[in-house]
């Protein structure tokens, strides 16, 4: 039994949950398993993310925390990584709403910073900001967001990702005036200096100084000129910013944006890559050397690795270290995607009880760990697609997701262990499913023709059989998987 050591506050569970019913949905999203340890796990986790929700009525509008407990604030930083779960929630208009005001923070008087950190009067958090020319800001920022947009687009359809003013000056001003402004192009951003862009006169004793412009979400470790999350935070935002281009049949920014993510990923491998020691280094120093310390579980998080090798090599060199929470709370995710069943699971049931288990991004990513991982659900609005794979470490678990937001409506996966699946569509539009099983097979849809099956590998190695079935809008699809064919 889990439990919750942290009193959840504010409106508490039941009217938050209720509050949200009304405003955002009329379902709530429900797991049931006979892993029961992993269903009192979503339990928890669905139960304090709610109390994290406002109702709508503080000047910031609709709103959950993102930040440090206690601050009423939500930060780019923790935003960008919430983002997946709260669309799980049904908070898409939640995440609008606050990414709009990230992407309205943006200015040319911050050199193209936003608000690292808004609170729920609609300001700046006085913990974090003085005037436009003092105070804290990390600049993987911009581009974790511009990351998190499309994943938000990806869940809703919604075009205000795509064409709102407001974004597209957000996702331009990032790629171009920013990354130009603190020296993150590739052929810069290895000599940039320690401190850029610094306000006049310039004392290293106010961190509104020194803090400007920090190279990393790293903050405990001085000297540093470029670190690998900034690395891959570029690198991804840059396919990201590709794809909105897309949208806009913009082929020449199209370009820039490919190139750019191609560079960084060239650098990325080429440069920061560990041979002798089958690891990536994460900080380089204004001395020209390279040091190790946080940033390989954000890599895997947002899938900045792209070469089976190191990415397993990375699986390793995390394991066998401790971790914060901040970190922590991704691994489930990454772990199940990878393949890692047994060791996400085991992280997965203990982050409830962990110490700090009340910072809100614990719970956050134990729902995406739940939903995105053990369940393997992955949704694409811009192929009206939707994936799944039961990664559950108990692999004759019965496992129910209901009332799961997509594209404004609602999908419900079933998983009876590793030998059917079924998806419902409650959408308006059919959907591709792309349904995965772990071991070697072939797959069959309900009327029991044989769909064509294709065979991979994930990082860790297990076989992995997959297969399309087209599901209509209020179909409810079953396919079957038969092993040894």
């Amino acid at each position: 039994m889990i439990s919750n050591k942290t009193t959840i506050h504010r409106l508490g569970v039941a009217t938050v949950i209720s509050f949200i019913a009304l405003t955002a949905s009329s379902r709530q999203l429900s797991f049931i398993s006979t892993d029961t340890v992993l269903e009192k796990t979503f339990a928890w986790a669905r139960d304090m993310a709610m109390s994290y929700v406002h109702d709508g009525s503080d000047p910031v509008g609709l709103w959950y925390e993102a930040a440090l407990p206690g601050r009423d604030a939500f930060c780019m930083r923790d935003l960008s990584h919430q983002v997946p779960a709260a669309e799980m929630l049904g908070l898409g208009e939640y995440n609008k709403n606050m990414l709009c005001k990230i992407a309205e923070g943006i200015s040319e008087s911050k050199d193209w910073c936003s608000f690292w950190e808004i609170d729920k009067f609609d300001r700046p958090a006085p913990c974090d900001f003085d005037n436009d020319k003092e105070f804290w800001y990390n600049l993987p920022a911009n581009f974790d967001v511009m990351r998190a947009c499309r994943e938000a687009y990806e869940w809703t359809g919604d075009s205000t990702y795509l064409f709102s003013p407001e974004f597209v000056n957000f996702y331009r001003r990032t790629a171009r005036d920013y990354a130009e402004r603190w020296s993150l192009t590739p052929d810069s951003i290895m000599g940039r200096r320690r401190f850029m862009n610094t306000p006049e006169p310039f004392d290293r004793r106010k961190s509104f100084h020194t803090c400007r412009g920090l190279p990393s979400y790293a903050e405990n470790f001085s000297g540093i000129t470029v670190a690998i999350d900034l690395i891959g935070a570029i690198m991804t935002g840059y396919e990201a910013y590709e794809f909105f281009c897309r949208q806009e049949n913009d082929e020449a920014e199209v370009e820039f944006a490919r190139s750019r993510a191609a560079s960084f990923l060239e650098l990325l491998e080429g440069q920061w890559w560990d041979a002798a020691n089958n690891r990536y280094n994460t900080y380089y120093k204004e001395n020209g050397e390279f040091h190790r310390g946080e940033g390989i579980p954000y890599l895997l998080l947002i899938e900045a690795l792209r070469e089976p090798e190191r990415m397993r090599a990375s699986v390793s060199d995390v394991l066998s270290r401790e971790w914060n929470v901040e970190n922590l709370s991704a691994f489930p995710v990454f772990l199940y995607r990878l393949g890692y069943y047994d060791e996400a699971g085991r992280i997965l049931a203990v982050l409830p009880t962990i110490r700090r288990n009340d910072y809100p991004e614990v719970s956050f990513g134990v729902l995406e760990g739940i939903v995105g991982g053990a369940m393997g659900i992955r949704v694409s609005a811009s192929e009206s697609s939707v994936a799944t794979c039961n990664r559950c470490a108990n692999p004759i678990a019965v496992s129910t997701i209901e009332n799961l937001p997509f594209c404004g409506g609602f999908i419900n996966i079933s998983h009876e262990g590793r030998v059917s699946s079924t998806l419902t569509n409650n959408t308006a539009k059919p959907i591709c499913w792309c349904v995965s099983f772990v071991g070697k097979g072939s797959v069959y849809d309900s009327t029991g023709n044989n769909v064509n099956t294709r065979i991979s590998e994930d990082v860790a190695g297990n076989i992995i059989s997959s297969a399309k079935i087209t599901v209509a809008p209020g179909a409810k699809v079953c396919a079957i998987f038969h092993t040894g064919q």
